[in-house]
């Protein structure tokens, strides 16, 4: 289970809005102060707050700091999608356009065209499934 610590922003009977910072994995790493890549992370600054929806038995109170888990299992299934139908649909496209189209500009126009519609099915598809238990974080303890 991927864990994260959480601020509670508000609770409801039953839920519970909590707030996380994104984090770099840069802030661990013993070479950040050597890396171009630290540098750059710096230099964009984002650094973003995510709101979540936790369903919780246990009553929270506004300002408490709680641990989040969601099941590596959801998260791999998130990078499938995301990562990998786009991809395969790239490669796909290109094979197959390479035996029925001859003129090169249509086949990078419908290779762009059906990887660009592999997107919008996944973000769809995405926000069909975010709604299901498995894809939602649960609230694991408060800690303070």
């Amino acid at each position: 289970m991927m864990t994260e610590t959480a601020v509670v922003v508000r609770y409801e009977t039953g839920k519970a809005t909590v707030k996380c910072q994104t984090k770099s994995a840069c802030g661990s790493c013993a070479a950040r102060n050597a890396c171009g890549t630290a540098a750059l992370a710096g230099l964009t600054g984002e650094q973003g707050e995510h709101l979540f929806s936790v369903e919780t038995l246990t009553p929270v109170k506004q300002g408490q700091l709680v641990e989040i888990g969601l099941p590596e299992r959801s998260l791999m299934a998130s990078a499938f999608w995301l990562y990998a139908v786009p991809l395969l649909t790239l490669i796909i496209t290109t094979f197959a356009t390479e035996i029925w189209l001859s003129d090169e500009l249509i086949r990078a126009v419908f290779i762009f065209f059906l990887t660009a519609l592999s997107f919008a099915a996944v973000k769809f598809f995405t926000r069909k499934i975010q709604k299901k238990p498995a894809f939602q974080p649960v609230l694991l303890r408060i800690i303070g």
